[in-house]
């Protein structure tokens, strides 16, 4: 345990009083020019603190690689030791050895399946070279992380390697705590390829900030990275500036800056607490999904994106990975080669190379987080993918994984304002509604749709909460049945991957009387899914259609009832005999399909609501394999039974 003493006194002295000094070191109500004096001497604080913590942490392992204990091999001998080290507060993900042919063990999982060998860092490693700083997710952990690692020397050659796994999440945690930035700043770290390898916000890391779409900011990336140090300006979020500097340790460049002109800014304001759990409850999901992700990407760099272990890496994905519909890989010509689960495995062949976020990712050769897409499975998502590149380094395609976001959305929020007089309800920076309770609302446009045109204020806050990436706002409305307007108080935060970002805003009503009151979705005058279908099914129009069997006009109406409902898988016709003659869209209905002829759960279920005549709901599998919600309302023409109308929405 000796060994153990000293290492926590190399780590507790690394920086006697630093905390304070960064504490005190900014006059947050100065001007630009005496900000930026201070933000010269916060940087050098920054980048100081981070050496010092990845210094200390390398002076620990350079002592325990020199021990017997790890020398011999064994790791029963040395896991004693490199547990307490993993304990010391050096931040880590994971404290690893790692035998010559790349096999590891971890101080969490011991043994583990996986190996190092076809990380980069590794043949640099078994050099006998240090490792200081290359951007991985952690295999045994999922994390995202920044790899420190020593060689260990027996006998004059490598015998293995002492790694740990540094969290760049905890570790920004951390500076943000000893350093107490105000709102209006940031704090971040680049690798040489201008990846963020610490960041402010946890959501930020690991992206690349050239490629979210600011040109000002691209164009100041570029300038750090071909610089020593510096200043730069750029427009993201508002103008911000910037100074930095390169570590000559780790070989990134530092930065920190503020925003210049807050005074149409959201920063700074006191954000309620429900608002960091969601922020960091929905970060923790989307970086899992992507750490899955990303793991798979490596694993089929090995094994080639059309094969049966290629299939295997992808059932893995889809049932490790939380929320996850779908997963694929892709070729360079955008072709889906292999579908998981079974039931998708209908689209492989499917061309997808004009999609939006292949488009992106082909270009880049980095991961994507796509806008809501209508699939080629039939329903709306969100597309994560990742580049695949063989051994060699040649791009060979991409990793795809579908999730629904309001699925993910519902899961995180539901729970977390259960019992509060709190909604919450997301965006996309385009006014798109990813998430509502309401479902009704789910996939409406903020900006455009007619529902929201008699509320000019909530559009006006939804342009603020789609330019900033938090901010606190109100407006007023005058609800139904309301005498007088109810104010509404918002306050948002951004989550998101890769440069695309979901706005996710929790509001509160203040009622008449001074209380607190829930929205009600009559307040838009919009209707649920099934009222209506109600009012459809009361329709002369469609009954008309029906007894006429005119397949032209029952379209068109079921198509435009599908477009006001977001969310519908498909609208259907079931005709008094059983029969499903057509529905919207065609490619999710069934055409002149006899239930009688079917034996499955679904087909007993229509047809004892067919026989009842009553509305009826249930769920039950699709004929093509997914989970669906149906609702059936029975149609009457005078004393003609035309049989029943019916959605289906797919199951989360």
């Amino acid at each position: 345990m000796k060994i153990v003493q000293i290492l926590f006194l190399l780590l507790l002295v690394s920086l006697p009083a630093m905390a304070d000094e960064t504490r005190s070191g900014i006059d947050t109500n100065g001007t630009e020019g005496t900000r930026g004096a201070d933000m010269r001497i916060l940087l050098n604080a920054f980048t100081a603190f981070a050496e010092e913590h990845i210094e200390g942490t390398l002076r620990g392992m350079k002592i325990l690689a020199v021990t017997e204990e790890v020398k011999s091999g064994d790791w029963n001998a040395m896991k004693g030791p490199l547990t307490e080290f993993s304990r010391s507060g050096i931040n880590a993900a994971a404290v690893w050895y790692a035998r010559p042919d790349g096999h590891y063990y971890t101080v969490e999982k011991g043994l583990t399946d996986q190996s190092l060998s076809d990380r980069p860092y590794f043949p640099r490693l078994m050099a006998g070279n240090t490792v200081v700083g290359d951007l991985v997710i952690s295999k045994s952990t999922g994390k995202r992380t920044a790899i420190l690692a020593v060689p260990i020397w027996k006998d004059g050659k490598v015998s293995g390697a002492l790694g740990v796994s540094l969290s760049a999440d905890k570790m920004s945690r951390m500076l943000q705590e000893r350093m107490a930035l105000p709102g209006d700043m940031v704090f971040y770290a680049l690798d040489a390829q201008g990846q963020s390898s610490l960041h402010k916000e946890s959501n930020r890391l690991f992206a690349f900030p050239s490629d979210i779409g600011s040109k000002t900011l691209k164009d100041a990336v570029h300038d750090m990275l071909s610089r020593q140090e510096g200043v730069v300006r750029y427009d993201f979020h508002g103008e911000k500036i910037v100074v930095f500097k390169r570590s000559h340790l780790t070989g990134w460049v530092f930065a920190i800056g503020f925003v210049a002109d807050t005074s149409t800014g959201a920063a700074g304001n006191e954000m309620p607490p429900i608002i960091s759990e969601l922020e960091k409850e929905l970060s923790l999901k989307l970086n899992r999904i992507d750490a899955e992700l990303a793991n798979a990407a490596q694993g089929l760099s090995k094994t080639g994106l059309h094969s049966p272990e290629a299939r295997k890496i992808l059932h893995d994905l889809c049932r490790t990975a939380p929320y996850a519909i779908d997963c694929a890989t892709v070729d360079r010509a955008g072709t889906m080669l292999i579908v998981e689960p079974e039931e998708y495995r209908q689209f492989e062949g499917t061309a997808i190379g004009k999609q939006e976020q292949i488009i992106r990712l082909h270009k880049s050769r980095k991961p994507v987080l796509s806008k809501v897409i209508r699939t080629v499975e039939g329903f709306d998502a969100v597309d994560i993918e990742h580049p695949v590149f063989s051994s060699q380094g040649k791009f060979m395609g991409s990793v795809s994984i579908l999730i629904r976001p309001e699925s993910l959305l519902s899961g995180v929020a539901a729970g977390l304002v259960q019992g509060l007089p709190i909604d919450v309800w997301a965006m996309q920076t385009d006014g798109r509604i990813l998430y509502d309770p309401d479902r009704e609302e789910i996939g409406r446009m903020l900006f455009d749709d007619p529902i929201y045109e008699p509320f000019p204020q909530l559009q006006s806050l939804g342009a603020t909460i789609a330019k900033e990436r938090n901010g606190s706002g109100s407006y007023e409305f005058l609800g139904k049945g309301l005498n007088k307007p109810v104010t509404k108080y918002a306050y948002w935060t951004s989550v998101g991957l890769y440069g695309t970002e979901w706005r996710v805003v929790a509001t509160h009503t203040q009622a008449e009387d001074g209380g607190q009151a829930k929205r009600d979705l009559s307040e838009l005058g919009v209707k649920s899914s099934e009222e209506a279908l109600r009012d459809l099914a009361g329709r002369a129009e469609l009954k008309e259609a029906l007894a006429g069997n005119d397949r032209a006009r029952i379209q068109r109406i079921f198509s435009n009832f599908h477009a006001e409902q977001y969310g519908i898988y498909a609208i259907q016709w079931v005709d008094a005999l059983g029969i499903n003659r057509y529905g919207h869209p065609e490619e999710n209905s069934l055409t002149n399909f006899d239930f009688h002829s079917g034996k499955t759960p679904t087909s007993q279920y229509i047809l004892k609501a067919l026989s009842k005549k009553n509305e009826s709901s249930f769920e039950a599998p699709l004929v093509e394999g997914k989970e669906g919600n149906f609702f059936l309302v029975p149609v009457q023409k005078g004393d003609t039974y035309l049989g029943m109308i019916y959605i289906i929405r797919i199951r989360p």
